[in-house]
């Protein structure tokens, strides 16, 4: 027997058996305690998962806190009825307690009330990293900005916009609001054909780099008011062409259907314009006598225009030729510290010979041709330089020679000029010898 009980066989079988009855043990007095409800979490639980704001408990007339997010998940676990009734009643909350915190960084528990004493929740996160700071003002003026403005009615811009009020009191840390390069309320001018009378608009507060800033701001929309205005201006239509007509025919004329238009813009720019152009109309492609349509070229800045397409009736005629005798020759853009005189052609007069339809150049003079020397970027000397000439559109113009000699040379100091410098030198002597007579005596 005592040979038995040593046997190592023996502990092992004995040493097993303990072990299962414990086993079988522990597994009856779980299956009791489930029965008896003392461990809620059964299968017949439910699990839902709901957003949950997030409060903060702070004296938030004194301090700025950041860090606490908006909401956060909770999961609630439990009897249906418990779970069904939390998500119905929305009383759940989560919140920060910082009452008994000071200023600077923390990490802190998110803590949760007015949830069921038979449901458990589980929270992400769990606890959060806060900051707190004591809390700046300071009043800032509103600026009015605008989306949209390129959509505006056609022909319409903005003349001037008021705010009310026109100071806001912003309310952040000290470091944020150091940080405000702008505060601007927008106004979306899509479509806008009259003036924006009190239209309530948002606060948005911005750093130099053009970010948006979270910050407090009271209060959080003022009322804009926008003037508009819509300048014009009726300016006549140049028609404009490009290519040549068949060989031995001629543009008689080019008449569009409407000699002037208005345009819209901005003042500044109406100012500055005197016509508005066709498109180029390609006369290659004109055979016969026809009426087109050509589109109008907008000049810069300007947003719109009562006709976007004018008819351009083309008459065609066959070519005719004639010679303009005796068509003075003019030199252009000379500096002021040169002169130059024309030696060939002698008598600084050219002959143009001129076609086209011959109710263009019938009648035509030489007032009516322009033939010039550009002496912008001439050297002193003897030159060989082109003549340009110009005369009515849609006419050829030849000349009886291309080019003209010139002699350029620096421009002499003028007989004025030099008594001037003369009368101050004689000046400069006689206030020289008065001061010696003083000296003297």
């Amino acid at each position: 027997m005592d040979k038995w009980l040593k046997s190592p066989w023996t502990l092992r079988v004995v040493s097993l058996v303990f072990a299962v009855l414990l086993y079988a043990y522990v597994s009856a007095e779980a299956d009791v305690n489930n029965r008896a409800g003392s461990v809620p979490v059964t299968s017949s639980d439910e699990t839902n998962t709901v957003s949950a704001p997030v409060g903060i408990r702070i004296d938030d007339s004194r301090y700025v806190v950041s860090g606490v997010p908006e909401d956060i998940s909770m999961q609630l676990v439990g009897p249906a009825s418990d779970v069904r009734a939390a998500i119905q009643q929305k009383n759940y909350q989560a919140y920060v307690d910082l009452t008994e915190l000071n200023t600077g960084t923390h990490e802190v528990k998110i803590q949760y009330e007015n949830v069921s004493d038979n449901l458990q929740v589980y929270m992400q996160p769990a606890s959060v990293e806060v900051t707190i700071e004591e809390k700046a003002s300071q009043q800032f003026n509103v600026n009015v900005g605008y989306t949209n403005e390129d959509q505006m009615a056609a022909g319409y811009q903005v003349d001037s916009s008021t705010v009310e009020p026109q100071t806001v009191s912003i309310v952040s840390t000290q470091e944020i609001i150091d940080q405000i390069s702008s505060v601007r309320a927008y106004v979306d001018l899509t479509g806008i054909d009259g003036d924006i009378t009190s239209k309530q608009a948002p606060v948005k507060v911005y750093d130099a780099q053009g970010n948006e800033l979270s910050v407090n701001v009271e209060p959080e929309t003022v009322e804009v008011s926008v003037q508009v205005s819509n300048p014009s201006k009726t300016v006549p239509v140049e028609v404009k062409t490009k290519g040549k007509v068949p060989e031995d025919i001629s543009v008689a004329s080019l008449t569009p259907e409407k000699n002037e238009v208005t345009i819209y813009g901005s003042q500044d720019a109406l100012d500055g314009i005197d016509s508005i152009s066709t498109e180029a109309i390609d006369l290659s492609a004109i055979k016969e006598n026809q009426t087109v349509d050509a589109t109008l070229t907008l000049p810069e800045d300007v947003r719109a225009v009562s006709d976007e397409q004018v008819s351009v009736a083309i008459e065609l005629e066959e070519t005719s030729e004639t010679t303009i005798d005796d068509v003075p020759v003019t030199i252009e853009n000379l500096p002021e510290d040169l002169e130059a005189s024309i030696d060939d052609p002698q008598n600084e007069q050219i002959d143009v010979t001129i076609s086209g339809a011959r109710e263009v150049i019938e009648g035509l003079s030489a007032e009516d041709i322009t033939a010039t020397i550009d002496a912008a970027d001439l050297e002193e000397g003897e030159q060989t330089v082109p003549i340009d000439v110009a005369g009515p559109d849609n006419t050829e113009l030849s000349l009886s020679q291309d080019e003209a000699t010139i002699t350029v040379q620096a421009a002499e100091t003028t007989a004025g000029e030099t008594t001037t410098e003369e009368e101050t030198n004689t000046e400069e002597e006689s206030n020289t010898d008065t001061q010696a007579q003083t000296q003297t005596q």
